[in-house]
């Protein structure tokens, strides 16, 4: 079976006190990735599986 889903990019947030708890770096400030307004679109192929493997590591 093959499936797209479209994502956009509503809104960004940091939350410095669970930074504080759950990252290695707790002062790493806000995603340098995601952007307001982007959009990306994740593929399940058979040749490719994006929803396993997450953008090949760049989600």
């Amino acid at each position: 079976m093959q499936y797209e889903c479209k994502n956009t990019v509503l809104e960004t947030k940091v939350f410095p006190e669970y930074q504080e708890q759950y990252l290695a770096d707790p002062k790493s400030g806000p995603c340098p990735f995601f952007k307001k307004g982007d959009t990306f679109v994740l593929k399940r192929t058979s040749e490719q599986d994006d929803f396993y493997h997450l953008m090949n590591g760049k989600f």
